[in-house]
């Protein structure tokens, strides 16, 4: 389960030494960590942010009433596969809907959080392609591309804020994301629109040349 694990891919496709084998979580001689007694806290060695957030989050106290282990309950232990945003919401690959079903609070709000991650994501979207039009036109759209990265940046925030299973957290850095974005899709326009009224110049001025000639 390991070796077909993300875990595994980090290390042996991704050359990350940092990533974590047995003895990580396990230690050697040991054979468990010394003090531990929950796969939480060897989580929370290397994720550290995801389990601030989990520690504060309404589920942590739902997880631990029901005698839910934390993260693996969503991720399972050694077959950890690479998070997506399908994981999230009423999907039929979201792992929220092993716990929430129609009708409760949960499934509505994981609902939610998934139209925001996907929104996000379309946002981002659009802005890349009207920047790669511009870029191809050889229109200087480098700063806006720059820009633009910030909002990816918001999303892997979003995704990280996602521990905390507070829409409203996870709004916040959604919609500065798609601020972003958006910025940068109206810049890629108005490049373009730049381009088109130079190409409309250079075409009166050859007319014109030709003309005279």
């Amino acid at each position: 389960k390991y070796n077909i694990s993300v875990h595994h891919e980090a290390l042996a496709v991704r050359g990350d030494l940092s990533a974590p084998t047995c003895t990580t979580c396990h230690g050697n001689h040991g054979a468990a960590p010394p003090g531990v007694s929950a796969v939480h806290n060897v989580c929370s060695t290397c994720h550290v942010f995801q389990a601030q957030l989990f520690d504060t989050s309404p589920h942590k106290p739902a997880f631990a009433a029901a005698g839910l282990p934390g993260c693996v309950t969503c991720h399972s232990n050694h077959q950890i596969h690479h998070p997506s945003d399908s994981m999230v919401g009423t999907g039929p690959q979201a792992v929220c809907t092993s716990c929430h079903s129609q009708g409760d609070a949960g499934f509505a709000v994981a609902g939610k959080i998934q139209q925001q991650f996907a929104a996000l994501r379309n946002a981002i979207g659009k802005s890349e392609a009207i920047l790669t039009r511009a870029e191809q036109s050889g229109m200087e759209v480098s700063q806006a591309q720059l820009d633009l990265t910030s909002a990816r940046d918001q999303l892997t925030k979003a995704r990280v804020t996602l521990h905390s299973f507070t829409l409203a957290k996870i709004e916040a850095d959604v919609k500065v994301g798609q601020e972003t974005a958006e910025k940068t899709r109206q810049a890629g326009e108005k490049t373009l629109r730049e381009r088109d009224y130079r190409r409309a110049g250079l075409g009166i001025s050859l007319l014109t040349i030709v003309a005279m000639l």
